[in-house]
């Protein structure tokens, strides 16, 4: 912004020439340099790779508002003669002598300091007049550039919104497909232990009734000793039953 602008500049072409022109003590320096090194630079020029930016990261928008004084120095506005300009009489009505005297004690003053220095009042209304119209040129210029970078930003941050919220929604339907398998898994989980605990329980009473058709029967050298004696005391009961 600032360049177009200073770009302007009598100045400016003054100083484009003379580097156009060049010096002739660094043409010389410059002749002198040998063939092969002149080859060198031209054959192998030195390049500066541009800084990598993120794939997100967003430029900088740089505010560069000229001060005041290159402003009109751009727009061509010079100093007037012997350096009257508004700017001028606004420094001498914020002087000492005349800062605390009222509006008209003021205006005296003024006319008779620019009647004494030789200086048309209407000289001052003209560099006013220019230097107003070439603020409110250049403030027209700034806004519209302004605006136009403040729209981007504007219409930059919904896309950054919707990108936000779709990736938001991306990352919520995870959480809701996480949600429903930790919740079937736990079904199916709850389900097995149910059917564990079930046969855990089929087994519990199977091995109870085992132990008890177990401790029913006799075992053991004391029970066939007990069925000997009654065999024995059943056999002696029926020879006698025979002598009889």
């Amino acid at each position: 912004m600032r360049s177009k602008w200073l770009g302007m500049a009598p100045w400016r072409s003054e100083q484009g020439s003379n580097s156009a022109s060049g010096d002739p003590a660094g043409n010389e320096k410059s002749n002198g340099r040998g063939e092969k090194e002149n080859h060198m630079s031209e054959v192998t020029p030195i390049t500066k790779k541009p800084p990598e930016q993120g794939a997100r990261e967003v430029p900088d928008f740089q505010v560069e508002l000229s001060p005041m004084e290159d402003v009109y120095r751009a727009a061509g506005i010079l100093t007037p003669r012997k350096g009257y300009s508004i700017n001028k009489v606004v420094e001498m009505l914020s002087g000492e002598h005349i800062r605390g005297l009222s509006k008209e004690m003021k205006r005296v003053a003024l006319l008779m300091a620019l009647d004494a220095a030789g200086v048309p009042i209407d000289e001052v209304l003209r560099d006013a007049k220019a230097r107003q119209d070439t603020l409110d040129a250049y403030e027209a210029q700034q806004k519209e550039q302004f605006e136009a970078e403040w729209a981007r930003r504007e219409e930059e941050n919904i896309q950054i919104l919707a990108e936000l919220e779709s990736v938001k929604a991306h990352y919520m339907a995870r959480v809701s497909r996480n949600l429903d398998g930790l919740a079937r898994e736990r079904a199916t989980f709850a389900s097995w232990v149910t059917l564990k605990q079930q046969e855990s329980q089929s087994m519990a009473d199977a091995a109870k009734l085992c132990s008890k058709s177990l401790a029913c029967e006799p075992t053991g050298p004391s029970s066939a000793g007990a069925d000997m004696s009654k065999a024995a005391a059943a056999g002696s009961h029926s020879r006698s039953e025979g002598i009889h």
